[in-house]
């Protein structure tokens, strides 16, 4: 009886002894857990103030792209607005009559404008659309080569093939169109609408973003039509098919050179406004 008295005196004191211990544990357990509650509250706060930042982020991009998005709009219908005028007044110079008088005799170009008086129009749809809106000076009639008899059969020919190429292109056929253009060329090296047809020819190309045939047609122009109306305009919309290319140093040179040989003239605007435009996107 006396040693289970022992015994049972052993253990409450071996219990006694471990319950401080066991207290020490159970309280380091409760403060690791209430860091652990802190570090968990601490990265959701966190995240929740990441998500809150993308949010902002993306807000103010969208507003950007809206007002962005806008501009654009009411840029787009101004050029649509302008292109419908011309193509209006195009249609006037197509459908009017016969040379006025003091041009009988002389066959009347394709554009609806006596030899001396020629004048194309925009092309619609083109990409860089600036360059389109050219406005296309006075071509002189181009003097036949020297002994060169042309007779009024010859120069209705001419005209016509001319004239059906320009159709061609006027109503958005480019591809039909460069074939036209340059079917006509092959016949028609010579004639006095080889400059014009030669400078359509390479808008056609760069309209369908053919960017290097683009780039070696409108070279052409450029090369063998130096005394053309159409050299300005050939030399802006070699600029951009540069530009376009991702030659941009070669477009900033030539945009420069426009710039400077034709000042207040809108190929010099157009080059301005294009040589900002390439300063905002960084090139």
């Amino acid at each position: 009886m006396r040693t289970v008295r022992i015994l049972m005196a052993s253990l409450l004191f071996s219990a006694a002894a471990t319950a401080p211990a066991q207290d020490a544990t159970d309280a380091k357990v409760d403060a690791l857990s209430a860091r652990m509650q802190k570090i968990e509250q601490a990265l959701n706060n966190q995240a929740l103030l990441d998500m809150a930042q993308r949010v902002a982020t993306l807000q103010r991009e969208v507003r950007e792209l809206r007002g962005e998005n806008e501009r654009l709009l009411y840029e787009l219908n101004s050029i649509k607005t302008l292109q419908r005028e011309q193509y209006l007044a195009l249609e006037r110079r197509l459908q009017s009559g016969p040379a006025p008088t003091g041009t009988a005799g002389v066959a009347a170009s394709p554009d609806g404008a006596v030899p001396g008086q020629l004048g194309d129009s925009a092309i619609p749809g083109a990409p860089g659309t600036e360059a389109s809106l050219v406005a296309i000076p006075t071509e002189p009639a181009a003097e036949p080569l020297s002994g060169q008899v042309v007779s009024a059969e010859t120069a209705s020919e001419v005209a016509e093939d001319y004239k059906n190429a320009f159709t061609l292109l006027k109503s958005g056929k480019y591809d039909d169109s460069i074939a036209a253009f340059e079917s006509f060329l092959r016949k028609h090296p010579d004639s006095k609408f080889a400059a014009n047809a030669q400078y359509w020819l390479a808008e056609a190309n760069y309209v369908t973003r053919r960017y290097p045939q683009a780039l070696v047609e409108f070279s052409v122009v450029v090369s063998k039509y130096p005394a053309s109306s159409k050299l300005a305009d050939a030399r802006l919309k070699l600029a951009f098919t540069h530009y376009e290319l991702g030659q941009f140093e070669e477009a900033r040179a030539e945009l420069t050179r426009l710039r400077a040989q034709f000042p207040n003239s809108s190929v010099a605007s157009l080059a301005q406004k294009r040589l900002e435009r390439m300063s905002r996107e960084g090139n």
